[in-house]
């Protein structure tokens, strides 16, 4: 699947996530010091939107249930003997923030160079 444009630079709160909807999946982007990230937005616990939660640092907070994902991993930084939350490829063109749903970043399978199509 391509890169699908999703939103702009600028529609990321500082602090929180943004979420978006990508051939029905639920993502939240989150800006890091001008660095984008993406990763499946829903909570394992419960299923609750996780962009919707205080993000401290790289680390976004469940406003649930106050489970803790560093966005850049999907790991739970306490926890990174457990599962992943799935992070996707993105691309910054311009001010666009462009995602691939297929390109799970935290998936062990990924190549670690991406092929020229």
């Amino acid at each position: 699947m391509p890169f699908i444009p999703v939103a702009d630079l600028a529609d990321i709160p500082e602090g929180r996530g943004l979420r978006v909807c990508v051939n029905d999946v639920y993502v939240g982007l989150y800006n890091i010091d001008g660095q984008v990230f993406a990763m499946e937005d829903t909570c394992p616990h419960a299923g609750f939107p996780l962009s919707e939660g205080q993000l401290e640092g790289c680390v976004i907070v469940c406003d649930a249930h106050g489970w803790p994902f560093d966005v850049r991993t999907g790991f739970d930084p306490e926890n990174i003997d457990g599962f992943p939350i799935p992070c996707f490829a993105i691309e910054l063109r311009g001010e666009t923030i462009h995602v691939d749903i297929e390109d799970r970043t935290n998936d062990p399978r990924r190549k670690s160079v991406r092929p020229e199509n």
